[in-house]
């Protein structure tokens, strides 16, 4: 009988540590990405706002727009503070355009904008 708690305990000891290692471990990191506007008009600003996880704050998220399929850095950048950002940019081109926003190898997802 004793080597069956002294083998139940010793697992359940394993179990525990395996949780505790679990449940410290960060984040994987991840951006989200809202636009203010569905439609703009030509050159009026648009301001993204977004939400990270995982990302220090002070860290630098970049927007980004489609063009063919391949992705062009754009002037608008922001700062990661408290684990949001908030970047304003004019849009240039007709159409609708597909952006998003990049920390090193994080991406978000994609938000459309049509610009009129």
């Amino acid at each position: 009988m004793n080597v069956r708690i002294a083998t139940v305990s010793a697992f359940s000891a394993v179990l525990l540590a395996a949780g505790a290692t679990a449940a410290v471990a960060a984040p994987a990191p991840a951006l989200t990405i809202k636009a203010g506007a569905a439609h703009v008009q030509l050159g009026d600003a648009v301001t993204f706002t977004g939400k990270t996880t995982g990302i220090k704050d002070g860290s630098t998220v970049t927007l980004q727009v489609k063009d063919g399929k391949k992705w062009q850095s754009l002037p608008g950048t922001a700062k990661v503070k408290k684990g949001a950002y908030k970047i304003a940019q004019k849009l240039d081109d007709k159409g609708v355009e597909v952006l998003r926003v990049k920390d090193g190898k994080t991406v978000s997802k994609t938000v459309d904008v049509e610009v009129r």
